[in-house]
């Protein structure tokens, strides 16, 4: 019997595109339809006899691989042998893409029924309410549709939980584009593709909702057949924190400056961040700071004139942390770059629009050198729409929607690039300079697997895919720390789940983040004291496993957790302390349909289930004990749900993984942000910043360092040093 992998048709639009009732058996043969996604087109091609699908191929690459790329996997493993597209059930957390398949192996069946598509009916004029579900999973995107003359004629987003640059850009661009395309096909804005989807939804819902066929609003948006050509001095490709300042760094010496970015709005991951590492700017160290968080000595009013940090001492153990074994492994000269000019950068970014808070300790680290936005996240985008007006006023100019797909060489020097726009245009850009700004690969789980042996799940910008990195290696281009641990702050579960109540849903959450629970590793391993797993697991690996007996989970059902359990995102509450869980069966009943939860009659069965040795699962639980935790865990944290039983009437495992924001390693650059070969010497015309070139910073053996907003810091000396050099090399 088939699982089912899901029963909250609620959160799924699935849907059926008007096609008429069923004919008796299939023509045997092959066939194939396609359906938009998450990302883009989901294309699925069948082959039937004359009563069910014999075999099957679904191909969606705009999808996220490990969301709606482990939904096409398991669509592939398991339609073969469907007649009809109501056997298609929902994949947890893939919405859209399991839309897709459903209606795009319905069109394929229809095909094989010979039958056609029922004609969309007319829209009727109204106006109708809807809503979507976007990136935010606790408050959905609403929309109101207008439609006159039977035609789509506006339509307006409600009161959201969006990102406010986010879902201002799928305003702009991606709903215009429906209203003039007549066509809900119209491609999601890269970037903000899960705020454009919950429009999408909402659009549809909307008209759904007031009775209206959507057979006529799926025509498909034909792509550019057209090629640009463009010559700049510097080329700035990506246009988030390395490459706004050294888009304006460049701009400001005078030189013609053209900056691109794949995505549909500015600012890239560096939008989404807190802040940066601002050492001892000058304008902080000269203020009056009352009431600062001072680390070391408490909240005090700081005196004008005094330094908010010891640079050099910060610079010390930042040399300490990447030395291993008497052996220095990042670049001493650009850790000093951060810690001494951060600050300065942080003034100057001040000039065109930024705004930032006092230098405080980050996460109770003794350094007082984070500064977050001003405003928090919600200003962010703001700073970097008034940084890119004083750009276009400096003369520079940019591109957005065009993505830099190749590096372009002759004779050893980089001399531009070939992009695509989101049209399908063919883009030709030549350069003196040509910035690589693009954010890292931390968004290519091939490249993820290559760098680092492992495949993490992103919680960032998917628009990282590693592109320029790829391409400068495949032409000479030498590494730093490139397999550097990416860098986490959180984890989830594996799948975040949305078909129940949000306190159930956060569930699985919980139970992957407690101090109160055992957590081992791939290899059955117990491998850290748990109350420090959010900021640590990613030392183990992409995914790791909390265990619970038969008994535990008596406990949980009954009384809950003893405090409240929940992460930094992806969250939708948390489990509220003392809180019986009295649906944990029924979430354990569909993470276990849906693949990420496991449930075992012994421990053996359990470990198989993991493809972990028993042996080792075993010693794990017989060791974990609140006397003389090996991992020097509080005996406290036992008294809720002791320990793990060694013969119960049975086993849950969930699992959990730590999500990443970035990769860390990346190109080798030398102290002018010039891109290295293998040999050690400079590839004429070719810079690398920000995520492109931060393992310059680090050891491969250790992780990134957690003295605070240390990557955005990075990103801006690194864009505005480099837009600097290149522009008076090219002045002479």
């Amino acid at each position: 019997m088939k699982k089912i992998l899901s029963l909250c048709l609620c959160v799924c639009m699935l849907l059926s595109l008007g096609l008429v009732s069923h004919a008796e058996g299939f023509t045997p043969g092959s066939y194939e339809a396609a359906a938009h996604g998450f990302g883009g087109d989901v294309t699925v091609k069948i082959t039937v006899d004359a009563e069910k699908v014999t075999d099957i191929e679904i191909v969606g690459d705009g999808e996220t691989p490990t969301v709606g790329g482990q939904a096409i996997a398991h669509y592939n493993e398991r339609l073969t042998g469907i007649s009809s597209a109501e056997e298609v059930d929902a994949v947890s957390g893939a919405t859209f893409t399991s839309a897709a398949v459903k209606t795009a192996v319905a069109d394929c069946l229809r095909q094989a029924r010979g039958e056609t598509a029922a004609e969309g009916a007319a829209l009727v004029d109204g106006t109708y309410q809807g809503e979507g579900f976007g990136f935010n999973l606790t408050v959905r995107v609403p929309v109101t549709v207008e439609v006159k003359d039977g035609k789509l004629a506006s339509v307006e987003v409600g009161e959201n939980g969006e990102t406010n640059g986010f879902i201002d850009t799928v305003i702009d661009k991606f709903i215009p584009r429906v209203i003039d395309w007549q066509s809900l096909a119209v491609d999601a804005i890269t970037g903000a593709t899960a705020s454009s989807n919950g429009v999408r939804q909402g659009i549809e819902n909307a008209l759904k909702d007031g009775g209206m066929d959507l057979a006529g609003l799926y025509t498909p948006i034909p792509k550019k057949n057209a090629a640009e050509s463009y010559e700049t001095d510097v080329l700035v490709i990506g246009m988030g924190s390395s490459g706004t300042t050294a888009a304006l760094a460049a701009a400001e010496k005078g030189v013609k400056v053209l900056a691109i970015d794949k995505a549909g709005k500015w600012g890239g991951t560096g939008a989404t961040t807190s802040g940066p590492a601002n050492i001892n700017a000058p304008s902080q160290v000269a203020a009056e700071i009352v009431d600062w968080k001072d680390p070391i000595q408490g909240q005090h009013t700081k005196a004008p004139g005094e330094p908010l940090v010891d640079a050099d001492a910060l610079y010390q153990t930042w040399l300490d942390y990447t030395t291993v074994d008497g052996v220095q492994g990042a670049k001493p000269e650009l850790i000093a770059k951060v810690i001494y000019e951060s600050g300065e950068t942080c003034d100057w970014l001040q000039d065109y629009g930024f705004a930032f808070g006092p230098a405080v300790g980050f996460v109770g680290g003794k350094w007082a050198i984070f500064s977050s936005y001003v405003g928090n996240k919600a200003l962010t985008e703001s700073y970097f729409a008034k940084a890119y007006e004083k750009y276009t006023e400096m003369g520079g100019q940019y591109l957005l929607e065009t993505e830099a797909t190749d590096l372009l060489f002759e004779d050893g020097r980089c001399v531009g690039v070939k992009a695509i726009k989101a049209d399908g245009t063919v883009v030709t850009i030549r350069a003196k300079a040509v910035l690589c700004c693009s954010g890292g690969y931390a968004a290519s789980e091939e490249l993820q697997r290559r760098f680092t042996g492992d495949a993490y799940k992103l919680y960032g910008m998917y628009t990282n895919d590693g592109k320029m990195i790829r391409s400068a290696v495949e032409n000479g281009a030498a590494t730093y720390s490139i397999g550097i641990y990416p860098m986490s702050h959180f984890v989830a579960p594996s799948q975040i789940t949305t078909c129940f109540s949000f306190a159930d849903n956060d569930i699985p959450y919980g139970l992957v983040c407690t101090a109160e629970g055992m957590a081992v590793n791939r290899e059955g391993n117990r491998f850290i004291d748990e109350s420090s797993i959010a900021m640590q697991a990613f030392y183990q690996g992409s995914e790791f496993f909390y265990v619970y007996s038969a008994d535990q989970i008596d406990v949980l059902r009954e009384k809950g957790l003893s405090a409240n359990a929940s992460g930094r995102y992806l969250s939708q509450g948390g489990i509220t302390a003392d809180t019986p869980l009295a649906n944990i069966d029924a979430v354990i009943d569909y993470g276990v349909d849906a693949g990420f939860i496991y449930k075992a009659a012994t421990l053996e069965e359990l470990a198989g289930q993991l493809g972990m040795p028993a042996e080792n699962l075993k010693a794990s639980v017989a060791g974990y004990k609140p006397d003389g935790d090996a991992f020097g865990k509080d005996p406290a944290k036992f008294e809720r749900l002791g320990t793990v039983s060694e013969d119960a009437a049975y086993y849950v495992a969930f699992t959990g993984c730590p999500y990443i924001y970035s990769t860390c390693g990346g190109l080798d650059v030398n102290e002018n942000f010039q891109v290295l070969n293998t040999e050690g010497e400079v590839i004429p015309g070719l810079f690398a910043c920000g995520t492109d070139s931060m393992g310059v910073l680090f050891n491969e053996q250790k992780a990134y360092t957690n003295y605070g907003g240390c990557a955005q810091g990075y990103c801006f000396v690194s864009g505005r040093d480099a837009g600097y050099y290149a522009a008076e090399q090219i002045l002479g």
